[in-house]
């Protein structure tokens, strides 16, 4: 159960969220009560559906951006070595994939617990999020659509 406390952190973290989205002039869809915004952006190739969301109950803020499209049966191997390769070298943020829908996901967590979380912390959250969402989805969707061995998968995505 979230005491006082908590909730009263989570919603200062919650009202910085949302300005820093109205600093930079973004628009979003808020849910208050559940503490969440929708929004999205226009990558280079394809766009990006972005939902953060303000976890009282861990006392996290995650982002997650499922991306536009769903892998094939056929092809939904070759996506696993995509996402892990994509997935070795990042410091932050992760690409979950699930095998048995074909759907991936990014996905980016920050603890606020006895933590201090302001504007450049959601900002370099959203920045950090959009970059790399947009430098693996359109390579994703290729590995999705062509057929590819595994050598080329894992030399296509670094």
């Amino acid at each position: 159960m979230t005491d006082e406390k908590s909730l009263k952190q989570a919603k200062a973290v919650y009202g910085a969220l949302c300005e820093m989205l109205n600093d930079r002039g973004w628009r979003y869809d808020k849910d208050e009560a559940g503490l969440s915004i929708s929004c999205s952006a226009q990558g280079d190739d394809l766009p990006i559906e972005l939902h953060i969301r303000v976890d009282t109950q861990r006392n996290l803020v995650s982002l997650l951006s499922p991306m536009p499209f769903t892998v094939a049966p056929n092809r939904r191997d070759a996506l696993a070595l995509a996402v892990s390769r994509a997935n070795n070298g990042m410091v932050d943020g992760s690409f979950d994939y699930d095998y048995v829908n074909g759907r991936i996901v990014f996905r980016m967590t920050s603890s606020y617990l006895e933590s201090l979380i302001g504007k450049n912390m959601f900002e370099y959250m959203l920045m950090c999020a959009c970059y790399t969402i947009d430098e693996y989805n359109d390579k994703f969707l290729v590995v999705a659509k062509n057929e590819m061995s595994f050598a080329e998968i894992a030399n296509y995505i670094k």
